[in-house]
């Protein structure tokens, strides 16, 4: 069983002070709500069952039409989430920082359907280092 949140922890808000401002209207309060949710709601992730605990204010529809809202660039925000896990990691020693990803894919377990198009993939797949 969870109990329902009436208010965003401190550290939360405290952390979203440095976010860009690129918001219109309450999608920012929306926005941290979303992450905090998804962070910590141990069911489906669907909106509908997120707001069942979270304030009579923050409704699905609000979080899908933030969702849906165009204005604001996504590719910023991450950027910005990035810059500020690295700067929180330990230096690298050698000042080189990897970044590797598992680019492995497991087949359906069920029936496959024997017309649908099967997709290409890289040939290529290296890691990718920076510098810092």
């Amino acid at each position: 069983m969870m109990i329902a949140f009436t208010y965003l922890p401190a550290f939360i808000t405290a952390y979203f002070q440095g976010m860009p401002g690129v918001w219109k209207s309450h999608h920012r309060l929306t926005l941290c709500w979303l992450i905090f949710m998804q962070a910590l709601y141990p069911g489906r992730k669907t909106l509908q069952e997120m707001t069942r605990w979270t304030p009579a204010t923050i409704t699905a529809w609000r979080f899908s039409r933030l969702l849906k809202a165009t204005y604001w660039n996504v590719h910023l925000l991450v950027s910005w989430m990035a810059q500020d896990l690295i700067a929180a990691l330990p230096p690298p020693t050698n000042g080189i920082l990897y970044l590797i990803g598992d680019g492995s894919q497991a087949d359906k377990r069920g029936a496959k359907n024997p017309v649908a198009q099967k997709g290409r993939r890289g040939v290529n797949s290296e890691d990718i280092s920076f510098s810092i």
